[in-house]
């Protein structure tokens, strides 16, 4: 059976360098050709059963209720320029019923083309849905394979394709699939480990297009929700524990990273502004206060270290 060499990218001579591992080409054929379908099909498995389902009590708030947009493309500047939920309540101020406020604007545009091309048709967001899950569990199988295949081989890949079947099966992922709202869970997860995908392929391939798609994609991360720039902290350490870099080579590796995410918060500032306000008095954006009387109170400090 004729086999795919792999080398040894930390070899100084390329002339020279060694085969670490032989891995059958069969094996990445039948991966290359296969896997993406089988992804595919365990998403529409695992939730096709929601394409007759309607909308849910937050779709309201970025789709259905939301005054940009139920306007289609015409409202994509309006969600690219305010708060994700200043369509939904329609005046200044009541967006800020959650504290910190919110820009999410990659998944509402979604939402608005896709409101222009089919009108208020659940079936077609809960479709999308199951896709973007099924493209995430794919990537996620790519990123695996690429981090333990030099160690494992075959063995490696089987892995991988179980660790992803794990992962797409998980109940906990339920709600980002099932709610239509939840698309920016699934897009924001998609991005950020996409960028870790191509952070070590620039590494593995040293090809610098692989910086720029990196940046791209963990961009459409952070746009899609905020919680993505915890990335910036899992990369390094991925480098470090996969590609044996230092930190001070994991954390330059990390710049096609940085770039986004500075560009992305100097947008959502100028955008909703910087709070630095004390921490509110009411329960919605405080949860350590407690209803004495008519009026609510801080909690003591046990009863703060219990609630944590």
């Amino acid at each position: 059976m004729s086999k795919k060499k792999i080398y040894d990218k930390q070899q100084a001579n390329p002339s020279t360098r060694v085969a670490v591992e032989e891995i059958p080409v069969s094996t990445h054929s039948w991966v290359k050709n296969k896997f993406p379908f089988l992804f595919m099909l365990m998403a529409f498995v695992l939730y096709g059963n929601t394409l007759g389902h309607q909308y849910t009590q937050d779709d309201a708030i970025v789709i259905y209720d939301n005054m940009y947009t139920v306007q289609g493309v015409k409202g994509i500047p309006g969600l690219l320029t305010k708060d994700t939920f200043f369509g939904f309540f329609k005046e200044e101020g009541k967006q800020n019923l959650v504290a910190g406020g919110r820009y999410r604007p990659l998944t509402p545009v979604m939402f608005a083309i896709e409101y222009e091309i089919f009108g208020k048709q659940p079936f077609w967001g809960h479709l999308f849905n199951i896709i973007w899950y099924g493209f995430l569990g794919l990537v996620v199988f790519k990123l695996l394979n690429l981090l333990f295949r030099s160690n494992g081989g075959e063995k490696g890949i089987i892995f991988s394709a179980i660790a992803t079947a794990l992962y797409m099966a998980h109940p906990i992922h339920t709600e980002a699939v099932a709610n239509i709202k939840g698309r920016d869970e699934i897009i924001c997860m998609l991005g950020a480990v996409s960028a870790l995908y191509f952070m070590l392929m620039r590494i593995d391939t040293e090809k610098a297009k692989y910086s720029v798609f990196a940046g791209l994609c963990f961009f459409a991360a952070l746009m899609s929700k905020e919680n993505a720039i915890t990335f910036l902290a899992i990369a390094p350490m991925a480098l470090m524990l996969f590609r044996s870099q230092s930190l001070t080579s994991a954390l330059k590796s990390t710049l096609p990273l940085i770039i986004p995410t500075l560009a992305f918060l100097v947008i959502r500032t100028s955008i909703l502004g910087f709070d630095t306000g004390g921490t509110p008095n009411e329960l919605m954006n405080n949860p350590f206060i407690k209803l004495v009387g008519n009026q609510y109170v801080s909690f003591s400090a046990g009863e703060k270290i219990a609630t944590i």
